[in-house]
């Protein structure tokens, strides 16, 4: 099963490229709906980009979540390998920076 805050691999287009699951638990249990998550990438962001580095516990430490590198999973079938939870505090971080992106309170 794919639970928010969890990090996969995505199989996509012949690349394999590194999500956080965003979309709530309830949501993610109904296959016929999409999942939802963010790029994780290795890159340093540019300075005006909004990202989240992923803290010391957290798989893939030191990576960053790119708030702004949203990601629709219709394909369940393509998340290949689960690497684990991040940390409550990054959960948390995630949350703020995707307010901050978004406008919201």
């Amino acid at each position: 099963m794919v639970r928010r805050g969890q990090i996969w691999t995505l199989l996509r287009g012949g690349s394999q490229h590194r999500v956080l699951v965003i979309s709530n638990d309830e949501y993610n249990s109904v296959e016929e709906l999409a999942i939802w998550g963010l790029a994780v990438v290795r890159d340093v962001p540019h300075p005006n980009q909004l990202a989240v580095r992923l803290a010391a516990g957290d798989p893939l430490t030191g990576a960053f979540v790119r708030i702004h590198g949203v990601v629709q999973i219709l394909d369940r079938s393509a998340l290949r390998e689960s690497h684990g939870f991040v940390s409550h505090d990054t959960v948390a971080a995630v949350e703020s920076a995707l307010r901050e992106f978004l406008e919201l309170p």
